[in-house]
């Protein structure tokens, strides 16, 4: 399998050394040299909000115009976001669906098999929706050579980052526009994202300023399409509507991504296969304080504070919250909700025993339980089921064992933790999972 890539590495490499020189040459020829040109726009839409179909989808009929719209497979359905519906409906108008990652993850700061579950597994399941989803765009326009390397791994043509063209106060120097084709199609240059500060005339200047000098192809990042729903990243659909009027009447041409970077539709690659084991049980490595393949979570209006002790079961350490004070939601340490590298992997259908030990003070009756999420195959992370509650222990250790239903279909890893919804304090340890 490996050996199959190796012509895209190579590929990419060459590209990596085109890019660079590009980075370095083409801004001192487009200053003196470039004689005005053409310039294609791209609108491209990031993060999958509703807006996007409620607010967008209209101007761009209006207007008779196409654009790319960025979507996380794991947040369709979620509140405020597009549904898979939605994304079909766009789809079947014309609109180019592209990928995203799974759970809008920042790449570089995952593993290898991380970064190719939230990259592969993301267009596999748009794919699995009948979509042609060739192109991609990085979160928080975050990536690395190696990260372009999985992108193209994946199937995709191109991936957009943000930033790279020249923006008012913002990368003085570098180019105006990407060349079409772009020397590194893993690394397409857009102008900074569109933000609540981002006038029309901004927009304008963007197009105007590429077409004096050599023109090329100017991608243009947006998120939000509102009025006062989002406080940095958004545009209003009047500043939207008159930028698609303005383009119009001068006949600038508008085009998805897809249509200016081309390519076959190829086969979907899934990610590598997720753990099925309980990694770090002990809570004994550790970064920064918070146990390796654990994170800190809760919800809610409480105060709260987290000590990584050596009050420990078994072993050195193990993790106490303390909640001080409480209006609503939780505090409690679950196995990280990741796309792999931690989370343990489950079967639909079977059921699982989770266990912990614990000791605590909290309030009697209060309902301290064993907590459960699944992630579903889009990589969304979903609270399921919980325990019966626990009574305070507080010196001695007690173990807290729960038996889950069968796994519901469409699930395929799991998370849990001792949930802490009071004033109290909780110590945890020794966590288990086995299959029933």
């Amino acid at each position: 399998m490996k050996r199959r890539h190796l012509p895209v590495r190579a590929k990419l490499a060459a590209l990596a050394v085109l890019a660079a020189l590009a980075a370095v040459l083409l801004p001192a020829a487009t200053a003196a040299h470039a004689a005005p040109g053409p310039v294609t726009v791209s609108l491209t839409f990031d993060d999958g909000t509703a807006d996007h179909f409620t607010t967008v989808k209209p101007i761009l009929d209006d207007h008779g115009m196409k654009a790319t719209f960025y979507v996380n497979s794991g947040r369709l359905g979620d509140a405020g976001h597009l549904t898979a519906a939605q994304v079909k409906q766009l789809a079947a108008g014309g609109q180019e669906i592209g990928g995203h990652t799974a759970t809008h993850a920042r790449l570089p700061d995952l593993s290898p098999d991380d970064q190719r579950r939230e990259i592969c597994n993301d267009r596999v399941t748009l794919l699995n929706l009948g979509l042609s989803v060739k192109n991609f765009a990085y979160p928080f326009g975050a990536d690395t050579a190696a990260t372009q390397g999985y992108v193209a791994d994946c199937g995709y043509n191109s991936a957009r980052d943000v930033g790279g063209l020249v923006t008012p106060g913002s990368c003085s120097g570098c180019p105006y526009a990407n060349a079409v084709p772009p020397p590194n199609p893993y690394a397409v240059r857009t102008n900074d994202s569109v933000t609540t500060s981002t006038t029309l005339a901004t927009l304008q200047g963007y197009v105007t300023r590429a077409e004096a000098n050599g023109g090329g192809w100017v991608p243009i990042v947006l998120h939000h399409v509102c009025n006062g729903c989002e406080p940095t990243y958004a545009t209003t659909p009047a500043i939207l509507d008159a930028f698609l009027d303005w383009l119009a009447a001068r006949g600038t041409a508008v085009a998805t991504v897809n249509a200016v970077i081309g390519g076959p539709l190829r086969p979907g690659v899934p990610g590598p296969a997720p753990t099925s084991t309980l990694q770090n049980a002990s809570l004994e490595a550790s970064s920064d304080g918070v146990p390796t393949c654990f994170q800190l979570g809760g919800y809610g209006t409480n105060t709260y504070s987290w000590t990584y002790t050596t009050d420990a079961h078994t072993g050195s350490r193990a993790e106490r919250v303390a909640v001080t004070s409480y209006t609503d939601g939780d505090r409690k340490l679950v196995t990280r909700q990741d796309t792999g590298a931690c989370a343990p992997a489950v079967t639909a259908g079977r059921s699982y025993t989770l266990g912990l030990w614990f000791k605590g003070s909290w309030p009697a009756g209060a309902p301290v339980k064993i907590s459960v999420a699944l992630r579903g195959t889009g990589g969304a992370w979903a609270y399921w089921t919980s325990s019966s509650a626990y009574a305070p222990s507080p010196s001695v250790w007690q173990h807290a064992v729960f038996t889950t239903p069968a796994v519901p279909s469409g699930n395929t890893a799991i998370s849990f933790g001792l949930s802490l919804p009071a004033v109290g304090n909780a110590t945890v340890d020794d966590f288990s999972l086995v299959q029933t």
